[in-house]
């Protein structure tokens, strides 16, 4: 059997990281930056699953804010209003049940286009399966495919002398959860939402350079996929660059390895 036919319960990991949703933003922010995820699950007074809010939800909140108070915010990179979480979650959370197949859980994240899906049983979170689980099945499944096949083009750069501000809206305005950060037109980094909540405190001029993970991965365009997941997973790199004689290709992110998983690519 296809490991990408086995049962999400095989490859999801618990506890589900959650917060309710009477806490305000700021501590939703902390706990995603404690937690190193990119989402949490959003619960009500039961410990049912009601929403979720994410990196991208607080980034779009905290920069408009920041970009249209008045002279006390100005200078803020980000500034997140004392809100509920509840008020500003995502209700449309999309799931899968315990039963649901690797493949079904990867179809979903490609369609909607996001990192991780939540397995529900009886209105609660009892599990969650990333993109980086799905990379694993890829690692287990030994897809062969070349990295060049399932790369997504254009790669999104961004100067390393770039400040931070001007970076945290190209990230918004582009749609992305990163960006490649260059020198002279090679990688040195990352620029991702993860490092522009970080940076919520410092200086908007701040060069992108000094907050930048160096989380990422240069590999052969023609390296097989399953040991493109399994360096990404051994070194826990955010995002892999496809290169060709030094000139990059494509960049492939957790989501082309659930394509793969999905049958969609």
């Amino acid at each position: 059997m296809s490991r990408f036919d086995a049962a999400v319960t095989e490859y999801m990991v618990g506890p589900v990281h959650a917060v309710d949703a009477g806490a305000e933003l700021v501590d939703a922010e902390r706990l995603l930056s404690a937690r190193g995820v990119s989402s949490l699950a959003v619960t009500g007074g039961d410990g049912a699953l009601v929403g979720v809010i994410s990196r991208t939800d607080l980034l779009h909140i905290g920069r408009h804010r920041a970009a249209g108070a008045g002279s006390g915010l100005d200078e803020a990179l980000l500034a997140l209003p004392p809100l509920a979480v509840g008020e500003r979650m995502i209700r449309a959370v999309v799931t899968v049940g315990p039963a649901a197949t690797v493949r079904e859980a990867a179809e979903q994240m490609t369609r909607h286009h996001i990192h991780r899906v939540f397995v529900v049983e009886g209105g609660r979170a009892v599990g969650v399966l990333s993109s980086r689980d799905v990379m694993q099945a890829v690692v287990d499944e030994r897809v062969a495919r070349p990295l060049g096949e399932v790369m997504s083009q254009p790669v999104l750069t961004v100067e390393a002398a770039t400040t931070v501000a001007a970076a945290t809206d190209q990230l918004a305005k582009a749609h992305v959860r990163g960006l490649i950060v260059v020198d002279y037109e090679w990688p040195v980094g990352i620029f991702t939402q993860a490092e522009a909540l970080a940076s919520r405190n410092l200086a908007p001029h701040t060069p992108v350079e000094d907050v930048m993970n160096a989380a990422l991965l240069c590999l052969p365009d023609t390296l097989p996929l399953f040991r493109a997941a399994r360096f990404a997973l051994a070194t826990r790199a955010r995002r892999i660059l496809a290169v060709e004689a030094r000139h990059m290709k494509g960049v492939v992110s957790g989501v082309d390895f659930a394509r793969v998983a999905a049958g969609l690519a």
